[in-house]
């Protein structure tokens, strides 16, 4: 089945799109169960995307039998026939003995990040055609405006405690944050004189910083580069991660 390239998502598609952006944002903070978390929210945006697809898409009224998951799916499906086993059986395993269990039962569990991204995957094929989009540029391209948005500032009543966050951060990443909090750096030379000014041992070298700011998938969100000021700040997600750190100090 063609599906004709739209422009803009469709609204009835917005909701799924959010969704499956909400799932990738997750991954990219520290919350420890966020693979499970994940998990919960592509499930859910799957099912979403059936009930909107067979509505919307195919404008065809639900009937009694589509309020079971099971037949909802097997319907959607049938109509997407284009579409191999193999990803409607991956789909099915993640939601019988995935989902089920991390939801109901066994919420301390989790599931690997390779899992995960096929999952994902699964999910985003799946969504791709049935209405005609390519979700992961649409997803990146959120992701992108979430994280070019001017991030949230410590409230005054806070900076006191950032001082004493350097000296009990926990590793690199949690003393660059307290760094480009508190001198927004234009680059690696001011956060290594910070951490000279502060009394601090670490000096960071280039391969470092980079790692951190840029390719770890836990703190990379941290930080953003304001391309207007050319100077390293914090995202929303790094000044609530440094809230955090400030507040299990006092």
């Amino acid at each position: 089945m063609t599906q004709e390239r739209h422009s803009k998502p469709r609204p009835w598609l917005a909701g799924v799109l959010d969704t499956l952006t909400g799932a990738r944002f997750i991954l990219q903070t520290p919350i420890p169960h966020r693979h499970r978390l994940a998990v919960i929210l592509l499930d859910s945006a799957f099912e979403t995307a059936c009930r909107s697809y067979w509505r919307f898409e195919l404008q065809q009224k639900p009937i009694e039998s589509h309020r079971d998951r099971g037949n909802l799916v097997k319907a959607v499906r049938g109509r997407l026939s284009d579409i191999d086993d193999e990803v409607w059986q991956n789909l099915d395993y993640y939601y019988e003995e995935i989902r089920n269990d991390l939801y109901h039962q066994s919420p301390n569990k989790t599931v690997t990040e390779e899992s995960l991204g096929d999952y994902r995957e699964a999910v985003e094929f799946v969504v791709d055609r049935a209405f005609g989009v390519d979700s992961a540029r649409l997803i990146q391209a959120q992701m992108a405006t979430w994280k070019t948005q001017q991030p949230e500032a410590l409230p005054e009543s806070e900076a006191k405690t950032v001082t004493l966050a350097l000296s009990a951060a926990s590793g690199s990443a949690e003393k660059l944050l307290v760094a480009v909090h508190s001198t927004r750096p234009s680059g690696l030379d001011e956060v290594n004189e910070f951490f000279r000014r502060e009394g601090d041992s670490l000096r960071m070298d280039r391969s470092a910083f980079n790692s951190i700011t840029a390719r770890s998938s836990r703190t990379k969100n941290w930080f953003y580069f304001n391309r207007t000021d050319r100077r390293w700040e914090l995202s929303r997600t790094g000044s609530f991660t440094l809230r955090q750190l400030a507040t299990e100090q006092t």
